[in-house]
């Protein structure tokens, strides 16, 4: 296995027409989670990924394992729980803008413990991809992954997103909870937004700085429309964002973004190349519906990138 993930995922509910909720008229399922939009994303670019979580024993659990499993991610190690599904709705609006509403207090995956998880199976991976939404979610999960990074102890590469959710928890208690874990961490993706949560506002080289003295070896600082800087095998460079991109669903993007920076060090790429490929990906997911739908295979990957703007038409 390529790469391992562990964490929640949730059936998503938009509604349509896109507007304010109180005037639709239905609302569509689609499966939505940080960890598995990235495996998704990694599946379709040809790689080996697998999910670890818990699932309720209801419906919505069965939607969620049939969707994941469709898209080639391995989910021999997904648990049933006698907790619920976790739901959330989201709304969008024509203009871009996107409101969530959780309803996951509680839920199958907010009750994953270490005896959970699969040591060994995890150690066999070539990374371990985490996620700040996980610590989070409940003290359950946050124990289970503090426990499960200490009995690691650094024999695999864990790559970590924050992925940090305000209407999870405070600024503070993520700031102190994600600053006490990243020491566990290898290569670090976070949005500049993120970095100035954790550590304050600082320019972009002194924040690489800083999380790299910390103890993270790898840095990527996401800077929106406007690319990203890397510090990758102590090589450091900062990398335009190669196209931009009209959003319609901006959702899942830091998700696409990552699943290029795991597929270019799975693939030992040059780094210049891979960030420029997640930096594209990151734009193009936001013109469709749905936090994974539009992430590309390889091939499609090459040519989208390739397309000048003009080229809509195919003939």
């Amino acid at each position: 296995m390529e790469v391992i993930a562990i964490g929640e995922s949730m059936v998503s509910l938009v509604n349509e027409p896109a507007g304010y909720i109180r005037h639709s008229e239905n609302f569509k399922p689609y499966v939505a989670g940080a960890e598995t939009n990235t495996l998704i994303g990694l599946s379709r670019l040809g790689h080996k990924t697998s999910w670890v979580t818990a699932l309720g024993k209801d419906e919505l659990g069965e939607f969620i394992l049939q969707k994941v499993r469709a898209e080639n991610v391995e989910t021999s190690k997904v648990s049933y729980k006698n907790y619920k599904t976790g739901i959330f709705f989201k709304q969008i609006i024509p203009d871009g803008s996107v409101d969530v509403t959780y309803y996951r207090t509680g839920s199958a995956a907010s009750r994953l413990e270490l005896e959970d998880i699969d040591l060994e199976y995890v150690k066999n991976a070539k990374i371990l991809y985490l996620t700040g939404i996980t610590l989070s979610l409940s003290d359950s999960t946050k124990t289970m992954l503090f426990d499960l990074v200490k009995k690691l102890n650094g024999q695999i590469r864990i790559v970590f997103d924050p992925n940090i959710r305000l209407k999870m928890w405070s600024e503070k208690e993520a700031r102190e909870t994600i600053m006490e874990f990243l020491p566990f961490v290898d290569c670090l993706i976070i949005s500049r937004n993120e970095a100035k949560i954790l550590i304050g506002e600082m320019r972009d080289e002194e924040a690489i700085d800083r999380f790299k003295a910390i103890g993270c070896k790898d840095v990527f600082l996401k800077l929106a429309k406007d690319g990203a800087v890397y510090d990758f095998n102590n090589k450091r460079n900062y990398v335009e964002n190669p196209r931009q991109f009209i959003e319609i669903d901006p959702v899942g993007a830091g998700d696409a973004f990552a699943s290029g920076i795991l597929s270019g060090i799975l693939k030992k790429e040059s780094p210049d190349f891979f960030v420029e490929r997640a930096c594209f990906l990151g734009g193009y997911i936001t013109q469709f519906i749905g936090d994974y739908q539009g992430l590309p295979s390889e091939a499609m990957l090459t040519e989208v990138m390739k397309k000048d703007n003009d080229e809509k038409v195919k003939r």
